[in-house]
């Protein structure tokens, strides 16, 4: 079964928590969001706005997800 978008990146967030150690909280901090927010990503029952991709990638410093250029 394919997952949906929203669980492919709280995936990808999650990965990156783990590889870079930090926490829910750290990601909360960093991006301007509460902690209850970014669990809510993480458990993929949000939907996401442009604006919090931007907020959480510069967060995390790599790309969550890759818009095609053209």
């Amino acid at each position: 079964m394919k997952k949906n978008l929203r669980t492919q990146i709280a995936e990808r967030i999650q990965s990156i928590l783990s590889e870079k150690g930090l926490r829910q909280q750290d990601l909360a901090d960093s991006a301007g969001l509460t902690k209850s927010y970014v669990s809510q990503i993480m458990h993929g029952t949000v939907n996401l706005t442009l604006e919090t991709i931007e907020s959480l990638q510069k967060a995390l410093s790599v790309p969550i997800i890759e818009i095609p250029r053209s």
